[in-house]
C-alpha cells in the first residue's frame, strides 16, 4: 500500500499565485457524507476546498454538515438542480469564472445529471469537471443499458422484466411470485424532482402503487425477483483504462432497507466471484475515475449484479478509514497528475453511519415481517449492541469536530419529529447515498 506521505506529495495546489479567491476544487453536495469525506482528504493534503449544497434539496433550518468543517474554505449555496437546472449549471460555470476553480466535483445523481451538460463550458474556463465520460454515464445511470451489457458479458444478475405502462404489470405478476422488487430504470427523476429508490412489493396492490408512483415521476421500471443475502460492493479507480484502487465492503444495514445508502459496513477481501465480472463490466462501459459495483447474492451464495454507481459513493467513509483515499486519487487524475496506484488496505474496518442507523432502526418498526426486516426486539439490540462493536463512525473527526456536532443536531431533530407526528415536514433532512 502507497503510504499517505506519498500520496500527498501529489496533491500540489493549482491555486493561482496573487489570486485570493480562487479554489484548487468545488465540492458539490455538501450535505451528502462521501463530500465531507472529500473535503477532509484533500484540507489536508493542502489543497483549497469550496463545498456546494442547494438549499431547494436540502431543509436550510437543518446544519450541512461539510459547511462546518474546518476544511471548507468557501460555503457556496446554488440555485435548485432539481426545479431549475439551467440556472443551476449557470450559478457553477459563474462562480468558476469569478472564482478560478482546477477541478468540479459532483457527488449525487441530481447535481450530475444537471452539471455534466456544462463539462465543455467548464473546460473553457481551465476547470475539469471530475466525471467519467458522458458515453459511459449514460450506460452505467441506466439500469437496463447496464444489465442489458451485463448479460453480453455473462454477469448473473436477478430474473428483470421491464414494465413500461401499467399495462404490462398482469405479465410480471404471472411471472413473478411475491416479494419481488421494483425499482425505478434510472435513480433520479427530474420530473419529479427527487431521487427514486427501490421497493419491495408483497402484494397487487402494493405493485400497482409502486409502478403507478415510478411511471408518475417519469421513470420505465424494472421488476426483479428478491435476492435475500449479504449486499456487497467493490469500489475501484480506473485511470486510462488500467484499475489503480480497489475496496470491498460488505453493507449490514440500509435506509432504506432495500437499496437505500449503507448505514453499517465493513470492509471485506475482495470475494473473486465479484471483483472478475466488477472489471468487465467497468471497462466495457468505458468508466473512468472512481464508481461502486454492487451485487447481493441470492439464497445459494451466488452474487448478483444490483447497479453502478458512477460516482463517489456513501461508503467511501469506509474505504478511507481502510487506507485508500479515493477522494485524493480522483484529484490527482481530474488534476492530469500521476495517480498513484494503491495495492492493499485493511479488512475488518466497520464504520457506522448513526443518523441513518437510528432511521434504519425507526422505520424498522413499522415494517416488521418485511422483506429485509427483523423483530423489533432484535432491531433495538443490533442497535445497542453496535456501540460495542464499531470504532469509527461517519463524519467524526477529532480534529474536525463541528460536522459530526451538526450530524447529532441533525439527527435530535428527526428523532424529535418522529415522536411529534403533528409536526409538519420542512423538507429534505439528512443525505446518504
Amino acid at each position: 500500500m502507497i503510504g499517505k506521505t506519498a500520496a500527498v506529495t501529489r496533491a500540489t495546489s493549482s491555486v493561482q499565485p496573487g489570486v485570493l479567491d480562487s479554489y484548487d476544487i468545488l465540492i458539490f453536495d455538501a450535505a451528502y457524507k462521501q463530500s465531507l469525506v472529500s473535503a477532509r482528504s484533500l484540507g489536508r493534503a493542502g489543497l483549497r476546498v469550496a463545498m456546494a449544497e442547494s438549499y431547494a434539496e436540502y431543509d436550510p433550518a437543518l446544519p450541512v454538515p461539510a459547511f462546518r468543517s474546518r476544511h471548507s474554505s468557501r460555503n457556496v449555496v446554488l440555485p435548485s438542480y432539481a426545479a431549475d437546472p439551467a440556472a443551476f449549471g449557470s450559478a457553477v460555470v459563474d462562480f468558476v469564472r469569478e472564482h478560478p476553480t482546477r477541478v468540479v466535483l459532483p457527488t449525487g445523481d441530481g447535481v450530475i445529471e444537471a452539471v455534466a451538460p456544462y463539462r465543455a463550458r467548464l473546460a473553457e474556463l481551465g476547470c475539469t469537471l471530475a466525471l467519467a465520460p458522458d458515453c459511459a454515464l449514460e450506460i452505467a445511470n441506466d439500469k437496463d443499458r447496464t444489465l442489458e451489457l451485463a448479460r453480453k458479458l455473462g454477469i448473473d444478475q436477478p430474473k428483470t422484466m421491464r414494465i413500461d405502462s401499467i399495462g404490462d404489470l398482469p405479465a410480471v405478476l404471472a411471472e413473478f411470485a411475491f416479494p419481488f422488487v421494483l425499482k425505478p430504470n434510472t435513480s433520479w427523476s427530474g420530473q419529479a424532482e427527487r431521487r427514486l429508490v427501490p421497493a419491495e412489493v408483497v402484494n397487487e396492490a402494493e405493485a400497482a402503487d409502486v409502478t403507478g408512483e415510478y411511471l408518475a415521476a417519469g421513470a420505465s421500471v424494472l421488476a426483479q425477483e428478491w435476492a435475500c443475502g449479504r449486499r456487497e460492493g467493490v469500489t475501484l479507480f480506473s485511470a486510462g483504462g488500467e484499475v489503480m484502487a480497489s475496496c470491498a465492503h460488505v453493507a449490514y444495514r440500509t435506509s432504506p432497507a432495500l437499496g437505500g445508502a449503507s448505514v453499517m459496513r465493513e470492509s471485506i477481501p475482495i470475494p473473486a466471484d465479484i471483483y472478475r465480472p466488477a472489471l468487465e463490466l467497468v471497462a466495457a462501459i468505458g468508466l473512468e475515475g472512481v464508481c461502486e459495483v454492487e451485487f447481493r447474492r441470492d439464497a445459494a451464495g451466488r452474487p448478483l449484479l444490483m447497479e453502478v454507481n458512477a460516482r463517489l459513493a456513501g461508503t467511501i467513509e469506509n474505504a478511507a478509514r481502510s487506507g485508500v483515499d479515493f477522494p485524493l486519487l480522483i484529484w490527482q487524475w481530474a488534476a492530469g497528475l500521476p495517480v498513484d496506484r494503491i495495492e492493499g488496505y485493511r479488512t475488518g474496518v466497520r464504520t457506522r453511519w448513526l443518523h441513518g442507523d437510528l432511521r434504519w432502526l425507526r422505520d424498522n418498526q413499522g415494517r416488521v415481517g418485511r422483506p429485509d426486516s427483523v423483530s423489533r426486539s432484535r432491531a433495538v439490540w443490533t442497535f445497542a449492541s453496535e456501540f460495542a462493536r464499531t470504532r469509527h463512525y461517519d463524519c467524526f473527526d477529532p480534529h474536525d469536530p463541528r460536522p459530526f456536532l451538526a450530524d447529532l443536531r441533525n439527527t435530535a431533530a428527526i428523532v424529535l419529529k418522529s415522536r411529534n407526528p403533528r409536526t409538519p415536514s420542512a423538507g429534505p433532512g439528512p443525505k446518504g447515498v
